[in-house]
């Protein structure tokens, strides 16, 4: 499941966890950052609350040049981008 890491996009994710089927295994949350802050105080308490619910959760950092892409594919032409794709693989348990 990915959430942007506003307020809102953290309240839909519990909002949806909260009505997950149990019968369905659990998801990974990635949380992906939507300006170069800090986490709101309120995002942060939901994805706290969120980590017993989920089997992770990772966050991906706000990446500019990603406004300026077409496709992720293009993006994948910058560094910060490589590098933050590579975080986002192993912290979800998949290898390069």
């Amino acid at each position: 499941m990915v959430c942007r890491s506003t307020s809102g996009g953290l309240a839909a994710a519990v909002q949806l966890i909260g009505s997950w089927h149990p019968d369905v295994p659990r998801p990974y949350l990635v949380v992906v950052g939507d300006a170069p802050l800090r986490l709101p105080r309120a995002a942060r308490y939901r994805m706290k609350t969120l980590g017993p619910r989920v089997l992770g959760i990772t966050e991906v950092p706000y990446l500019v040049r990603l406004r300026d892409v077409d496709t992720p594919a293009d993006g994948l032409a910058h560094r910060p981008v490589q590098k933050a794709a590579r975080a986002l693989r192993r912290s979800l348990g998949l290898t390069d």
